[in-house]
């Protein structure tokens, strides 16, 4: 497959088989991820990996973390329930930290260099056919989560990537022509 049909095809994938994934597969995308542009190769990234035995300790920890910090106050039990298999059908959880040291600028610059190794990450494993879909937001960014991760304080998280293979692949959606928000000088 070409570089620009793995930039097409891929999704953001939220339903997985039970197949397992290999640990092995994780690692091996991981060191082709790492080639993507950074500032004088400061490689500001650090994985966090939950697959297999390490998964179920992860999610069982993050429902620990959702239910403390309040986010099943107001469903009902069958909700929670669902939540957490929800959750527990997620093969792999990957945390990507991104160092927050050096200057306003050189911590852009990590964060776009990280962000860059991320969208590597999803075409390498878009390309042998896995799924991925990037989480961020909402308790991803909590200092709580910071702990569960075991993140220094010179680290914050700039993601989860959920990985498996896909269940259901959603249909493209629109996207808005480049040529529409291009400016010549």
């Amino acid at each position: 497959m070409h570089a620009q049909q793995v930039i097409a095809k891929r999704r953001s994938i939220r339903s997985y088989t039970d197949q397992p994934v290999p640990a092995e597969l994780i690692e091996e995308l991981l060191e082709t991820a790492i080639y993507a542009p950074n500032h004088k190769l400061r490689e500001p990234w650090r994985f966090v990996l939950a697959i297999e035995e390490g998964q179920k300790r992860y999610v069982d920890a993050l429902m620990e973390l959702l239910t403390a910090r309040g986010q099943f106050e107001t469903k009902t039990p069958e909700q929670r329930q669902q939540a957490e298999q929800k959750l527990r059908e997620v093969p792999v959880y990957l945390t990507v930290l991104c160092a927050t040291q050096g200057t306003p600028d050189q911590q852009l610059e990590d964060t776009l260099a990280t962000a860059a190794m991320i969208q590597n990450l999803q075409l390498l494993a878009t390309e042998r056919g896995l799924g991925c879909c990037w989480k961020s937001g909402k308790h991803w960014f909590t200092p709580e989560y910071a702990t569960l991760v075991h993140a220094t304080e010179a680290e914050r998280v700039l993601g989860v990537i959920q990985i498996g293979w896909p269940a259901v692949v959603p249909p493209v959606k629109p996207r808005t022509s480049a040529t529409d928000k291009l400016t010549h000088f």
